[in-house]
């Protein structure tokens, strides 16, 4: 059926164009497409390609986000935000929805920085999850959340002033109570839509842990319904998603490292292949993608700043995660990866040593299945990693609308990395106990200076 093409009057030359005004709420949330599932902000490794790769393998509202940038950078430094954000081929329209998401603790700064981002993107985000040491240094991220004013004057100036939405990722803090109230406020600063990663600050490298779907449980319940809520935390498999949004009653779930090991941790599809990629064909998806859809958009960089592009700089420990299952087996595979960098070959091209370990990994799988094909249905295709649980059978335990099964992925497939958890990593002596009484108390008199601190602050609102 044809659609006949909407007009719209000609604007009077003596009257400016009026501004549309920047959806709010849920009503920013449907302009999106309504994305149940979101691909995190990952510092260097939420790029340009990435985003680009993510979304073939994903539904196509699936939101995405930017790197964590940083705000001054970006702000005060021409060559930073060349490098970090480049409109010609960032933001377009392959890239998008698109939130650019920014650490910081200058409202100022923040503004400035959001300004440049703004024509070109959904919303911009505010980091308030970092919880590495650089992030301690720094003053930003997770390390600003004991304070609660300066965190309001960052939300509240882009809400104010910036022509499109501002959104906060957030971490939960030591309890339910806690996060809630800090919830509410980074809400009531302004912020459109709410992701919280269910783990506290502390719980990071071999003490990551599990994420508590409870605690943001608690906060959507507690929420006015208009609040767009993210969760983010524990998202290994497909079947994880839906999972988290029963349990979490968000509007949408978010996956970093899930994403980061197999880019199609979002497809619903039937068809196993297009859930559990093989390595070899996953790779050089990846690689074409860096060719011919973003390296023609930077040769007018030249090629110094060409090879520092975060689309570029990021292959290397997107193939290693990518083949992580691989690289153990194959070590000569692993010794060549690690070797390898863009660089100007004697043909001209800067992906040769990436393609190199390419050819070996496509030659491994080759060998692999003319020795060992995989098991296949009548139509040909791969009949999956499932079979009916039993108890002493390899593999992990999944549940499927209340059935069990064994899934036992083959090594050359996209898969989930699992972290030991820290019980686990004390025993290997990865992660060293702290004196918990001594722990404790500090702790506890920490908390009620906060408490003392955020009191003030919230009664003279400041």
């Amino acid at each position: 059926m044809s659609v006949s093409p909407i007009t719209t009057p000609p604007i009077a030359r003596d009257a400016p164009p009026k501004a549309r005004p920047k959806p709010t709420g849920r009503d920013l949330y449907y302009s999106l497409g309504s994305p149940k599932t979101i691909v995190a902000p990952m510092v260097e490794q939420s790029e340009l390609a990435w985003r680009l790769l993510s979304r073939r393998h994903s539904p196509p509202n699936t939101l995405c986000y930017t790197p964590m940038l940083h705000s001054r950078l970006f702000a005060t430094t021409p060559v930073y935000r060349s490098q970090s954000f480049y409109p010609p081929l960032d933001g377009s329209n392959p890239d998008r929805p698109l939130f650019v998401q920014f650490c910081s603790n200058t409202p100022e700064d923040l503004f400035s920085a959001a300004q440049h981002v703004a024509p070109h993107c959904d919303g911009v985000d505010l980091n308030l999850g970092c919880p590495q040491g650089i992030a301690r240094k720094g003053k930003y991220g997770a390390f600003l959340q004991e304070d609660w004013g300066l965190i309001h004057s960052l939300v509240s100036k882009l809400h104010k002033d910036l022509e499109v939405p501002v959104t906060a990722k957030i971490r939960i803090l030591e309890n339910r109570e806690r996060s809630l109230e800090y919830a509410r406020m980074v809400v009531g600063a302004g912020a459109q839509i709410l992701t919280v990663h269910g783990r506290t600050r502390d719980q990071k490298g071999h003490n990551t842990g599990m994420a508590d779907w409870g605690v943001i449980r608690y906060i959507r319940d507690n929420l006015p319904r208009d609040v767009v809520l993210f969760a983010n935390g524990n998202i290994l498999w497909h079947e994880d998603v839906q999972r988290c949004l029963d349990a979490t009653g968000a509007d949408g779930v978010m996956s970093a490292e899930g994403n980061l090991y197999n880019p199609a941790i979002f497809q619903s599809d039937e068809d196993w292949e297009k859930r559990f990629p093989r390595m070899d064909t996953i790779g050089r998806e990846y690689l074409d993608i860096v060719r011919k859809e973003v390296l023609p958009g930077l040769e007018e960089k030249g090629q110094k700043l060409l090879l520092q592009d975060p689309s570029v700089t990021a292959i290397k420990p997107h193939l290693f995660k990518l083949w992580h299952t691989l690289l153990p087996k194959h070590t000569n595979v692993r010794a060549l990866l690690a070797r390898s960098s863009a660089r100007v070959s004697k043909n001209g091209d800067v992906l040769e040593a990436y393609e190199t370990c390419l050819m070996e990994v496509e030659k491994i799988i080759k060998a692999e299945l003319s020795q060992n094909p995989e098991p296949v249905d009548d139509n040909g295709r791969w009949t999956g990693p499932d079979s009916p649980f039993e108890e002493s059978a390899e593999g992990i335990m999944i549940e499927v609308d209340g059935v069990k099964f064994n899934r036992l992925v083959p090594w050359y497939r996209c898969q989930p990395y699992y972290r030991p958890l820290p019980e686990e990593a004390v025993k290997k002596g990865a992660l060293k106990v702290r004196k918990s009484a001594q722990s404790q108390g500090v702790v506890e008199r920490k908390k009620q200076r906060l408490d003392t601190e955020a009191g003030s602050r919230l009664a003279t609102g400041t």
